[in-house]
């Protein structure tokens, strides 16, 4: 009996291990849009037997990333104009939100430590500097919104972030960085002078911006 719940534990902790693997070769595009993962591949790529791989992948279907395919495997989904558009409909509403309760409710560190973040950014468009630039935009983000001390809210703000990461991952290569660093310091400016309005205005025009760019970049929508 000991060692079956052993067994148990040893596989969701697989289970786990290559679930964060294979969502991370997604993000980072390793693995790719339209491309066919099995059991069987997979169970030999880690060295595990094939349920941990099974759960895993049951888990990246649930989050929307996969497609099952009875008795053949699993499709990686595409990127499509709805996922685009309901992920910024999304953003639209979260980020709004976040900045007002952050205005309101985060300690004046906080936001400093947001300034701080904005101006690390880089200021020239240069390869080695894309996956910096990531970085730092998904940190600068969630940032604000964690500092709504809203468990609820950045539950969620996570999830659609998460979502969006393949598409950002791919326009960060079309972006002008010196314009990046200027409004995420503007909108880090607003929220330490505590002027919910503004921040309110330069959040939505910064993911409007990013919207368009995105719409515009065919090669980024399969």
């Amino acid at each position: 009996m000991k060692g079956e719940i052993n067994l148990c534990q040893a596989e969701k902790s697989y289970a786990k291990e290559i679930y964060k693997q294979i969502k991370l070769d997604i993000l980072n595009q390793r693995i790719k849009d339209g491309d066919f993962l099995t059991l069987s591949e997979l169970a030999d790529k880690y060295n595990v037997s094939k349920t941990p791989v099974r759960d895993a992948l049951g888990a990246l279907e649930i989050q929307g990333y996969l497609k099952s395919l009875p008795r053949k495997g699993y499709l990686v989904k595409p990127i499509t104009q709805k996922n685009i558009r309901e992920s910024f409909q999304m953003r639209f509403i979260f980020e709004k939100v976040a900045v007002s309760l952050a205005v309101k409710l985060a300690s004046d560190s906080e936001l400093q430590n947001i300034m701080q973040l904005a101006a690390k950014f880089p200021e020239v468009s240069q390869e080695n500097e894309i996956a910096l630039f990531n970085e730092l935009n998904d940190m600068f983000h969630m940032s604000i919104i964690k500092a709504t001390h809203n468990s609820l809210l950045i539950e969620m703000c996570e999830g659609v972030m998460e979502n969006l990461s393949r598409i950002l991952m791919t326009d960060s290569k079309h972006l002008e960085f010196v314009n990046e660093k200027e409004e995420h310091i503007n909108i880090a400016r607003a929220l330490i002078h505590r002027d919910s309005k503004n921040a309110e205005k330069l959040i939505t025009e910064h993911l409007l911006h990013l919207e368009s760019r995105v719409n515009t970049n065919e090669s980024i929508i399969v």
